[in-house]
């Protein structure tokens, strides 16, 4: 639709000094022909959650307008530190999009957004439990507290357990601006902030990582 390039995942090893190496794309397995976006590994780095384009083993899905969505998909390292077993999670749909996953700290709830039904706006923020067994639980809404009208989009969990992501639903500087909130022992959310400058500008800003350690 707009001419420009399909995104790929790339990988690059960071170097002591703080600098990064030369910038790799994951295998074929994990790129296709259509977009791929945000990934989010486990702390023993052997399962990738990754964002793509409803798109797996040459099959390209697409809603009742025609319009090919987003999914969420899942990849583990094998003992030659290849990407292989591409799935699917189960909660995926033709007919509405799931994207840009995140991993509480224990790894036991993924955080997603998605515009599945139940959705108070255009997309909003959704977890779901990992059980011991590698199946999933129901997909649950974050609510009104973090949820509004607008676009939630790209959470991220800290170490320090507080959940960043984008929202034009709030007051801000313009367009998508970063929040973050407090995540409670009952996992609930409160004290939501606006991160301020110089993060969020007068344009859309989004895909916040931190790493709380340094």
């Amino acid at each position: 639709w707009t001419n420009k390039s399909f995104t790929n995942l790339y990988w690059a090893e960071i170097i002591p000094d703080g600098g990064m190496g030369k910038p790799q794309r994951f295998e074929h397995k994990i790129n296709s022909k259509f977009n791929e976006s945000t990934p989010v590994f486990t702390q023993d780095g052997k399962t990738m959650y990754f964002t793509r384009n409803n798109f797996l083993e040459g099959k390209r899905g697409r809603d009742a307008n025609k319009i090919t969505l987003l999914k969420l998909y899942k990849s583990t390292l094998n003992s030659d530190n290849q990407w292989i077993d591409v799935k699917e999670l189960p909660f995926n749909s033709n007919n509405y999009s799931v994207a840009h996953p995140a991993l509480s700290i224990d790894e036991k709830f993924l955080y997603f957004a998605s515009d599945m039904p139940g959705t108070y706006g255009q997309s909003d923020l959704f977890r779901v439990q990992i059980n011991a067994d590698g199946t999933y639980g129901v997909p649950e809404n974050l609510g009104p507290e973090i949820n509004t009208e607008g676009r939630e989009t790209f959470p991220f969990i800290s170490m320090d357990n507080e959940l960043y992501f984008a929202s034009d639903g709030r007051p801000g500087l313009g367009g998508l601006d970063v929040f973050v909130s407090k995540i409670g022992t009952d996992n609930s959310f409160y004290n939501i902030q606006n991160v301020g400058e110089p993060i969020n500008s007068k344009q859309d800003d989004f895909a916040f990582l931190i790493n709380s350690k340094n």
